[in-house]
């Protein structure tokens, strides 16, 4: 079962979905713009954003990491602190 969803395109979009379709490169407009809608989904769903973070800090970043470890002393030492209140 679908659902329908309203949604303004401006002109050229439109066309271009029209030629898509004269082209039989999708049986109607709606069939085009739920592909372009899953793709997207599946381009920014948790999944892909979570493989983008692995990506994009696979390797350690050693310009940081003194910053990273002073900070997470702080925090510990802060934690500690406040749980001896």
């Amino acid at each position: 079962m679908s659902v329908p969803v309203t949604a303004r395109l401006d002109p050229d979009t439109v066309d271009a979905l029209d030629r898509a379709v004269d082209a039989g490169i999708a049986p109607t407009r709606g069939a085009v713009i739920v592909a372009a809608v899953r793709e997207w989904l599946q381009n920014h769903g948790e999944d892909a954003i979570a493989e983008s973070y692995r990506r994009r800090y696979a390797e350690p970043d050693t310009d940081h990491d003194p910053l990273i470890a002073h900070l997470a002393s702080f925090s510990v030492a802060a934690c500690l602190a406040a749980s001896e209140r």
